[in-house]
């Protein structure tokens, strides 16, 4: 009796939080960029605060979000993670991020995007950095075709008409860049199309109505540009561009990290995108950004929520903007920065950022984005749009169905650990309960009980990270 005393009191100590206790804390942080913006960042964090610890780890967006579900699996989730907006939605329906409401809601006045890092009105993140994409025009072509060059593409109609006089394939010149074969980059392009169009994804019930008169109106569209366009991955668009063989194409500010030096005769402009007409529809882009989140399994969220707050500020974050330009701060403060007065270029993407549209914040978001790129690139090379839509329909219900089926066995089954973005108890989290009984069957009960419940971690996970792959092309 005397010796397990002891050991609840051990194990009570181990569980406190260091800061508690006034030892260092070691938080681990994963994120996707260079560690050349991200270390000075820490280092000066660490001066100002004696005791705790970042441990910097570089993830990638090409398996970033499987290893992210994985090492949940397998209890080894992060302290402090970088999550790419669209993948909250399936985060926090699930449980796995802390709720950090109290910590960062006095925030919200000063940043942008909250939208999703919310649900059912609580915090679960702190935006960090936003972005959207705009119209690229290449100025000379448009000089040559007999176009305004000080004015893009203002609706619909315009875009078509500049795009059919720019296209001329046997002299290496294409009207449009359109995106093909490369997965969660498509809807970003087309989308704007049905949204500024007033189409949607999923109603105010969150029932798949991507089949609707505003989106066939705006896959129409869609198709007649490809007659005028050059169809390829987002890195060789970019290419194409630069080389001054496309005449407009939807890109990101990344390119003004990249044109200035590897094209400086390149003479390009910028452009809101365009709108259906004149009289219809509005200007909208796709609104995306980074998340700051802390996992359930934070060792000191008192201290990671500190981190987060000193990383966002203007002064921290404002460094990244400027040497790699692929996103911009979520801190409105950093607007007044004169690097977006110096080109006015960049303030189209803060303009268009104002009416940008963010995907629906749902925990289906990574598979029912995938149904749209499917959809739309299947009738770009062909495929009738009755058959095209139908096929998405059918494809939402298997994927609902499917989820359904998967979030069931996890909460039914003995010992299976977090997966797909979600948390189950283990038969680890279960032995505080089991080690209360006395007797060594117990404990032989118990040792069973991990065993099979790491059995099941391991088949289900296969089966679910195989299913992740397989839908993710």
């Amino acid at each position: 009796m005397y010796k397990t005393a002891i050991k609840s009191v051990l194990l009570l100590i181990m569980l406190l939080p260091a800061a508690l206790l006034g030892a260092d804390v070691e938080l681990v942080f994963w994120n996707f960029w260079d560690p050349k913006f991200i270390l000075p960042v820490i280092e000066q964090f660490e001066k100002d605060n004696p005791g705790v610890k970042i441990r910097n780890e570089q993830v990638n967006w090409g398996n970033g979000l499987d290893k992210i579900v994985v090492a949940m699996a397998n209890g080894r989730a992060p302290d402090i993670c970088e999550l790419g907006s669209t993948w909250m939605g399936r985060f926090m329906a699930e449980g796995a991020l802390l709720d950090v409401t109290d910590k960062f809601s006095d925030l919200k006045p000063s940043y942008l995007m909250w939208e999703p890092a919310t649900m059912n009105g609580r915090l679960y993140g702190m935006p960090w950095l936003a972005g959207t994409r705009v119209m690229f025009y290449n100025r000379t072509l448009f000089k040559a075709a007999g176009l305004d060059p000080e004015r893009g593409p203002e609706t619909w109609a315009d875009l078509l008409e500049a795009a059919k006089l720019i296209h001329n394939p046997e002299k290496g010149r294409y009207g449009f860049g359109m995106n093909a074969g490369e997965g969660h980059i498509l809807y970003k392009k087309f989308m704007p199309f049905v949204w500024g169009n007033h189409g949607q994804i999923l109603d105010e019930s969150d029932a798949f109505v991507f089949d609707s008169p505003q989106t066939r109106e705006a896959l129409d569209f869609y198709l007649k540009l490809k007659a005028y366009s050059y169809c390829e991955k987002q890195d060789l668009l970019d290419e194409a561009f630069k080389r001054g063989k496309l005449g407009l194409a939807i890109s990101g500010s990344w390119n003004f990290a990249r044109y200035p030096i590897d094209a400086p005769e390149l003479d390009f402009g910028v452009a809101l995108m365009p709108k259906p007409a004149k009289d219809k529809g509005f200007s909208t882009s796709f609104l995306g950004g980074e998340i700051l989140v802390l996992f359930k399994s934070c060792k000191d969220p008192d201290a990671a929520a500190k981190f987060i707050r000193y990383l966002t500020t203007v002064e921290n974050t404002l460094p990244i903007t400027r040497e790699a330009l692929v996103s911009f701060p979520a801190h409105k403060d950093a607007y007044s920065d004169e690097m977006f007065s110096r080109d006015p270029r960049l303030g189209v993407f803060v303009e268009q950022m104002k009416t940008a549209v963010h995907p629906p914040v749902h925990r289906l978001w990574i598979d029912l984005e995938k149904i749209i790129n499917n959809a739309v690139e299947k009738a770009m090379y062909g495929e009738a749009p009755d058959a095209v839509f139908a096929e998405a329909n059918r494809e939402y219900e298997r994927v609902a169905n499917w989820q359904r089926v998967v979030r069931t066995a996890v909460s039914g089954s003995i010992g299976v650990s977090a997966v797909t973005a979600g948390i189950g108890k283990s038969a680890e989290a279960a032995a505080p309960a089991a080690t209360s009984q006395n007797g060594g069957s117990t404990q032989i009960l118990l040792l069973a009980l991990i065993g099979v419940g790491t059995l099941l971690n391991a088949v289900l996970l296969m089966f679910l990270i195989y299913e992740v792959k397989k839908k993710a092309g």
